[in-house]
């Protein structure tokens, strides 16, 4: 509880200091004072600039209606503000006359000045997209933006705390824009201004406003916001420019020549009508320098403490938590190395001790007992030795390819050939069984990307397969076809088929299906596992499933065309 409540004090603390450095940053930015004698300079214009003035006798101004204190509309839609004092200003300094366009919100006034309806707006960012449809003159104010919020908000450090949070603002501000750009995991809700946006955020519709501070300030004051605090400042200045529609640079070259008459005492004093701060005639600017140099500095030492604290502590958590997954990624795979380990022992003495006891009793009976001919007891002997030999052959490959030492080499091969030489190799067993295999290849060479000897593989134990499950007298369909990009081979059997729950498994190491061999034929539960592998390794897919007539099963093999 005690830390409780020294963490609630300091957070408290860490607060007054952070918002009285906002205020006091947007107090600098509006009162820097000029040192110069604040006389009205004169503007020099050529005689192309006084014809072209004479020629456009009245220009056109866009300007936000909802930005005070920069640009409002009175309730007799006057066009009000400081953005509408320095445009005076500058009118009287250039001889040009300004003539304000009333717009129902920013977004219709900017879509109206990309129209051509409007030939100046007041009040704009500079940006590479609206650099396609205006030009801009040099900035003539620049304020601090600041990410507004409700008071019970966390400080915001940087715009990646938004994430995941909602960002309210008018649809074509600039800050709104470059959130929706560069920052997608931001949630936008676009409002027709930053008033009612900053309501949202006050009505806890939305999480947070970004907008330069006296903006900010201005509205919070006036409309009693007082549930809304400044929750973190932007890196950025927001640089005030006149946009110019693109046809008249000439226009460009005049506003700046009246922008750099402007001194920042004429700059005081037109901000000072709108923003006025009660205390300013009796401020000591010493002081306040003194003691802003103080709170920044505290206040930099006190961030700086906590931001090395708390990065520290993720690191720490990081790195721990890193170790922990390794440590439980390397007992997962210790666990699965020892349960294959003892399925393979168990799988291999079963299957092993079936052979080596029907070659005792062959040998017993042949020696001992006279009971086997010679050369019928050496086919037996021989059956049984084929059997151990396929069963050490799939132990060896399944190991040599999870420990990635048999290295494939796909090469473009008539895929039609190396089915005819596997189907010539099963065909005593087929026979010996009377299945009929029904085979359908195209005439012109199919070929295939892959390894020959891993393809041989593959049709071996398809064909095998096929020719195990099916019954006496039955028969086996095989199919080869070429689809634009891919070979396809389809190996279909008249066996029991394989339900639906195990078609998947049966993929897997040590796993046999609920089917049995109709010939009495013995499965090692390791072919299908190395068809996959062998299959996945040359970019291939091999799956199972039960042929359209309910009877017998279909194994369907598709690797790339060569």
């Amino acid at each position: 509880m005690h830390r409780v409540k020294n963490r609630a004090h300091f957070n408290g603390w860490l607060r007054w200091l952070f918002t009285g450095w906002a205020f006091l940053g947007a107090v600098f930015f509006l009162l820097a004072e000029e040192t110069g004698t604040g006389v009205v300079p004169c503007v020099t214009l050529t005689e192309a600039e006084r014809a072209w003035i004479a020629a456009h006798p009245r220009i056109r101004v866009g300007y936000d209606a909802d930005w005070p204190p920069f640009s409002f509309q009175k309730t007799t839609r006057e066009f009000s503000g400081i953005d509408a004092d320095i445009l005076q200003l500058l009118s009287e300094r250039l001889g040009i006359k300004f003539e304000p366009v009333h717009g129902s919100s920013w977004s219709d006034t900017f879509a109206r000045a990309k129209n051509g309806e409007i030939d100046v707006l007041a009040g704009t960012a500079r940006t590479p997209e609206r650099e396609q449809n205006f030009h801009f003159t040099t900035p003539y104010q620049s304020f601090p933006a600041g990410i507004i919020t409700r008071g019970d908000q966390p400080f915001l450090w940087s715009v990646y705390d938004l994430a995941g949070k909602t960002v309210a603002g008018p649809k074509d501000y600039v800050t709104m824009t470059e959130l929706a750009r560069e920052f997608p995991e931001v949630h936008l809700r676009y409002t027709e201004g930053v008033t009612e946006a900053l309501e949202l955020v006050a009505e806890g519709e939305a999480d947070a406003v970004i907008t330069n501070l006296v903006n900010a300030s201005f509205i919070i004051k006036t409309r009693g916001l007082t549930s809304l605090k400044i929750a973190g400042i932007m890196p950025e200045v927001f640089d005030l420019r006149y946009a110019v529609r693109q046809d008249w640079p000439e226009l460009v070259g005049l506003l700046d020549k009246g922008i750099a008459t402007i001194t920042r005492a004429d700059l005081q004093a037109l901000n000072h009508r709108w923003i006025r701060v009660d205390y300013a005639r009796v401020v000591r600017w010493d002081l306040v320098w003194k003691a802003a140099a103080l709170v920044l500095a505290v206040l930099t030492a006190v961030i700086g403490v906590f931001v090395w604290h708390n990065r520290s502590l993720k690191r720490e958590l990081v790195e721990r938590i890193r170790l922990q997954r390794e440590v439980e990624q390397a007992h997962r795979e210790l666990t699965r190395i020892n349960d294959d380990r003892s399925a393979l022992l168990q799988m291999a003495a079963h299957d092993l001790r079936g052979p080596l006891t029907g070659m005792q009793l062959v040998v017993d009976s042949s020696l001992r007992l006279r009971a086997v001919p010679g050369d019928e007891a050496l086919l037996l002997i021989e059956g049984q030795v084929t059997r151990m030999a396929r069963l050490l052959n799939d132990i060896l490959d399944l190991e040599a390819i999870e420990t990635g030492r048999r290295e494939l080499r796909p090469i473009p091969i008539d895929a039609g050939q190396v089915l005819k030489n596997m189907l010539a190799a099963i065909g005593a067993e087929a026979a010996r069984k009377k299945i009929e295999i029904e085979t359908s290849c195209p005439g012109p060479p199919v070929t295939v990307l892959a390894d020959e000897t891993a393809l041989r593989q593959i049709m071996d134990n398809l064909l095998s397969n096929a020719v195990k499950f099916t019954p006496l007298g039955g028969r086996i369909r095989v199919q080869l076809t070429r689809k634009v990009s891919e070979v396809r081979l389809e190996v279909c059997d008249d066996g029991p088929g394989v339900p639906a729950t195990e078609r998947e498994q049966i993929f897997t190491k040590y796993t046999r299906g609920s089917a049995k061999p109709t010939g009495g034929e013995k499965s090692t539960g390791l072919g299908l596992s190395i068809v996959r592998s062998l299959a996945e390794s040359m970019r291939g897919r091999v799956w199972c499933e039960n042929q359209p007539t309910g009877r017998g099963a279909m194994f369907v093999l598709v690797l790339p065309a060569g």
